[in-house]
């Protein structure tokens, strides 16, 4: 339990790190003017045409996985029956906010001209929806009480953001916006990985929790005086 625990802790706190990186400065021009993680279309404009895809859907929903991810924090490990329960809803919760994501991308296709970038914002809210369609996936594997299975996949989901997040960033440091960029999208990238070794953490100590319980001796039969 100290374990599962200690696990659960650090998830919502590196969860809670990750997303606070995003309200930081990520680019701080010589002038004295910031960029947060928050406002990242803005960098849009200064990258070359046409610009990298990858880099272009980075800059679109970077933010994303850190509100997924500050959602799920408080989900894993549930094992009481109340709390499994809203933990579904939360995870309900985080996959609509991905449809409201996928849905701005489509709508985002009115704003450019060239075809090239309408099939780009196409795809962007396709995989999108695709986030969307496994974590409603995720709420179904919870409800039906697969929490071991869920539990592995928030934190598989976990170390995909910290992925995302460490080549989107090195992308635009190898742009010209890079000499402007601060330490802190790196750090983004590092909460989202250490708070998947915590998943995992307070998956093992849940799995070790439900064996001790499995393993206790049944309570003695009360005595029955004549």
């Amino acid at each position: 339990m100290t374990l599962r625990r200690a696990g659960r802790a650090g998830l919502v706190l590196l969860a809670l790190t990750a997303f606070v990186q995003f309200l930081l400065p990520w680019f701080a021009g010589d002038d004295g003017e910031v960029v947060i993680g928050l406002d990242l279309t803005y960098v849009e404009a200064e990258l070359p045409e046409p610009a990298n895809p990858l880099t272009q859907y980075f800059l679109e929903v970077a933010p994303l996985p850190a509100y997924v991810a500050l959602l799920l924090a408080g989900t894993v490990a549930a094992r009481r029956r109340w709390a499994r329960i809203v933990a579904v809803v939360v995870v309900v919760l985080a996959a609509a906010l991905a449809v409201v994501a996928a849905v701005g991308l489509l709508s985002a296709v009115e704003d450019y001209w060239e075809p090239y970038e309408a099939v780009r914002f196409q795809i962007y809210a396709v995989v999108t929806g695709g986030l969307a369609v496994l974590l409603l996936a995720g709420a179904g594997v919870l409800a039906a009480g697969l929490r071991r299975a869920y539990d592995g996949l928030v934190a598989g989901l976990l170390v995909a953001f910290a992925a995302f997040q460490m080549v989107g960033v090195g992308l635009l440091a190898g742009e010209g916006v890079g000499a402007s960029m601060t330490a802190v999208p790196w750090l983004a990238g590092a909460a989202y990985l250490a708070a998947a070794v915590c998943a995992v953490l307070a998956a093992v100590g849940s799995a070790s929790g439900d064996r001790t319980d499995d393993a206790a001796p049944a309570p003695p039969p009360p005595l029955v005086r004549a």
